[in-house]
């Protein structure tokens, strides 16, 4: 049985979401791109780190994900705020994922 189900999920991709927005406006448009940039799940919650978390539950580079990808392969120095929902469910995927291969069974 895994540890993240589909009201799980999507309570985990609303608190992502936040989270990068959060970041976006505090660092603008191409904060998110930064090298070394990911989204963390440890025992505190959700986080946007630089790799300060040195064993956390669940984390993925935010440079790793598809829309993120498309904008650093196309040379783009930023994303568009609209981005941001895209980036909340690939790193909710990504994140879920790990979070589930814990769980026994």
């Amino acid at each position: 049985m895994p540890l993240l189900g589909k009201a799980e999920k999507a309570e985990l991709e609303d608190i992502i979401l936040g989270k990068l927005t959060v970041h976006y406006d505090a660092h603008g448009a191409g904060g998110l791109l930064a090298d070394g940039l990911r989204v963390v799940v440890d025992v505190d919650g959700v986080r946007i780190d630089s790799g300060e978390r040195a064993d956390p539950l669940a984390a993925v580079p935010i440079r790793t994900l598809f829309t993120a990808l498309c904008y650093l392969t196309a040379g783009a120095p930023s994303m568009p705020r609209e981005v941001l929902g895209s980036l909340a469910t690939e790193a909710t995927s990504a994140l879920a994922g790990q979070i589930n291969r814990i769980a026994p069974g």
